[in-house]
């Protein structure tokens, strides 16, 4: 059975959303068992279950994918894409039932919006560098352009990534953060002798939210960590090996 995790603020009827786990799904090996990422050799026949298997517990009738780049790119899907793959973005957007919005992740945070008022959706996949690309804002004012989306309407859950406690990184991308936030207070932990330290990615989006203009009570975050928790995807435990990819979905049905 696939195991998902939902979020609290996401459960309007016509809604479906989960963040999929490694559980359920018929994968073997470093992709057992639910992988739903085509990489490192994984059988096309196991991806292609194992979305399936997604898609049905969702009750959705396709799901779509994109070529992740880290960059800021939103797509506006009214239809499902050929293949299931719409191009090279990061976030992808509709208001078309049945559909589900599929951001796959292995430490990268994914996020969820929702636009309960204009029955309109969003799933963005925003590692450091779609972070500081502020894909989140973006998404939203891409919202705003196709469906009238408001920012202080929606709600936003934000799924499993890696901790800050488990996500050190150099000062070049510290610098970064520091150069976009005028506060990094509680994204940026102590700098280590070589510069660098540790950061919380999904802090930082959750901040970017809410500079963008939504309510802190209508933000989730899950607090489970790709890397602590076995029973999720993390590319940094891989350690260069093989690994496969977990996703935040969101359909309206």
């Amino acid at each position: 059975m696939v195991k998902l995790i939902t979020s609290p603020n996401l459960t309007d009827p016509g809604l479906s959303h989960g963040f999929t786990t490694r559980l359920g799904g018929v994968s073997t090996g470093d992709f057992e068992s639910l992988n739903l990422s085509r990489r490192d050799g994984e059988a096309d026949g196991a991806v292609d279950e194992n979305r399936a298997r997604v898609t049905a517990a969702l009750g959705l009738n396709a799901l779509a994918f994109t070529k992740q780049v880290h960059g800021n790119t939103v797509i506006r899907l009214d239809s499902a894409p050929a293949n299931g793959v719409a191009g090279e973005r990061d976030a992808m957007m509709t208001n078309v039932r049945g559909l589900g919005l599929a951001v796959q992740t292995a430490d990268c945070v994914p996020l969820l919006i929702f636009d309960p008022e204009n029955r309109a959706i969003a799933a963005v996949h925003s590692g450091w560098r779609g972070t500081v690309q502020e894909i989140a804002r973006h998404t939203l004012e891409a919202m705003a352009a196709a469906y009238g989306t408001k920012s202080n309407q929606i709600r936003a859950a934000i799924g499993p990534s890696i901790s800050q406690q488990n996500y050190r990184v150099g000062p070049e991308v510290l610098a970064q953060f520091e150069a976009l936030f005028d506060d990094t207070t509680g994204l940026i932990g102590p700098r280590d002798g070589d510069g660098g330290g540790h950061l919380d990615n999904a802090a930082a989006v959750r901040r970017q939210l809410i500079e963008a203009g939504v309510s802190p009570d209508a933000i989730w975050m899950s607090g489970d960590c790709t890397f602590a928790d076995d029973a999720l995807f993390s590319c940094r435990r891989a350690r260069g090996g093989p690994f496969g990819g977990q996703a935040g979905v969101i359909g309206l049905v």
